[in-house]
């Protein structure tokens, strides 16, 4: 199997795409989005004008794990099955999760509250 002789400015590229990218995650605090890791192994590439072997494979493999990622590759080679996405005893948990996830970030302290009595107030 021949080495991946990639420059780091080649890696620094792919860093560079992948930051263009990569989804933004509204829950997570703006300081420890994933771009900003990105934006930091972009300066450290650029930065490291004397290349070793070791830090562009190692940029290598980063990139390659992060397309892997990207492109979601292991849910498609591994997809889950539908009986473990709706489990009988709740078969909305995912849904109304995934729901949830999307809605946080817009609400407000007013709708947090609110839905925070609202779940303490349950009739089954």
């Amino acid at each position: 199997m021949a080495a991946n002789k990639a420059n780091p400015q080649q890696i620094a590229n792919h860093y560079s795409r992948l930051l263009s990218r990569w989804p933004t995650d509204r829950i997570r605090p703006v300081e420890r989005h994933f771009q900003n890791l990105l934006r930091e192994r972009i300066k450290q590439t650029i930065g490291s004008n004397t290349s070793t072997s070791t830090s562009t494979s190692n940029g290598g493999r980063e990139v390659n794990a992060a397309y892997l990622l990207l492109d979601n590759t292991f849910t498609k080679q591994y997809p889950l099955p539908e009986a473990m996405m709706k489990p009988a005893s709740m078969p909305d948990h995912y849904t109304n999760l995934a729901r949830e996830l999307e809605e946080a970030p817009d609400r407000t302290w007013w709708g947090n509250m609110q839905k925070r009595l609202k779940n303490m107030i349950r009739m089954r």
